[in-house]
């Protein structure tokens, strides 16, 4: 019997909306932040090879993934404002300083980043669009559960995992989308996606270590199969090692020198899909409340029964 599991029912309706919600924020500012700094890495390509003519490039979705951040950040305060007592059950371990307001908190700062990135896009204000996008990162280093554990350093550690797996995800999105509008000519695609490749090579790299120190925080090694938190990382866990089987594939397929109109990949084309799929594993696990304890849980309590200095 699974121990631990979360400090909701499974059977609760919001746990999984909650979820849900949260996993479409994360993909919506994949999309958004990744499609921006993707658009950048074509642009960087063709710099580096004025010869080449292969077409116009796509614009960035940004303003679609703000739109989805922003519904998702919504459903996420909705949620929050009709259910607080099952929303405060939710954010275990609590986020210091907000306890259990920090659901409808985090969500309502969240949707006014979004709200202002979409209004800085729709101004062609691309540059500073970026801001309040990170500052949708910092809301959700803030709320994550490795800060309930070790507060400040927690976040810092979120920030270090989260911000490139959303680039990852969001810059190979922008890469496929480029790779099929210049699917005439082959060897920019190759090129384009190799270059992606090397970029995707050092954010994968990161993403693993912060991952694994987060998982190593998070859950005890006896608590991995007997949780259901480990139970559900160990699936994110299967996911992005079929990511990077994909990953490896879609390399092999670079030197087979493709036909032109033939496109990226399946493979690299299955890999966005299984990243996506990764992100919404990411926020069902936010509203599962990890085996281990604050480390700082006791200090908290004796402030929160002690009540404010005088």
């Amino acid at each position: 019997m699974l121990s631990g599991a979360a400090s909701a029912p499974f059977s609760a309706p919001a746990l999984w909306l909650t979820g849900l919600a949260r996993g479409l924020m994360l993909i919506g500012l994949a999309v958004a932040l990744g499609g921006l700094a993707g658009r950048g890495l074509a642009r960087q390509y063709l710099t580096r090879h004025p010869q080449e003519r292969p077409g116009p490039l796509p614009e960035p979705w940004a303003l679609r993934g703000c739109v989805l951040g922003l519904a998702a950040s919504a459903a996420l305060l909705v949620t929050a404002v009709l259910g607080p007592g099952i929303a405060a059950r939710l954010a275990q371990p609590p986020v210091t300083g907000l306890r259990s307001s920090a659901t409808g908190v985090i969500a309502a700062a969240e949707l006014a980043c979004f709200a202002l990135a979409a209004i800085l896009l729709r101004l062609r204000q691309t540059g500073w669009s970026m801001l309040p996008l990170a500052g949708v990162v910092v809301a959700e280093g803030i709320r994550s559960h490795p800060d309930g554990i070790i507060p400040v350093a927690g976040a810092l550690l979120t920030y270090c995992h989260l911000l490139p797996a959303l680039l990852w995800a969001g810059m190979l999105a922008y890469v496929l989308r480029a790779a099929v509008a210049w699917r005439s000519e082959p060897a920019a695609v190759t090129g384009l996606i190799r270059l992606y490749g090397n970029a995707a090579a050092w954010l994968f790299s990161v993403v693993m270590v912060t991952g694994i120190v987060q998982a190593l925080l998070l859950v005890p090694l006896g608590s991995v199969l007997t949780t259901a938190y480990g139970l559900f990382l160990v699936a994110k866990a299967a996911v992005v090692a079929v990511v990077a089987g994909l990953a490896i594939a879609g390399r092999v397929w670079l030197r087979r020198h493709p036909r032109p109109g033939a496109g990226p990949a399946l493979a690299t084309r299955l890999e966005v899909v299984a990243l996506a799929v990764v992100l919404i594993i990411t926020g069902i696990l936010t509203v599962i409340t990890p085996p281990a304890r604050p480390i700082f849980s006791s200090a908290a309590a004796v402030r929160e029964h002690a009540g404010p200095a005088s």
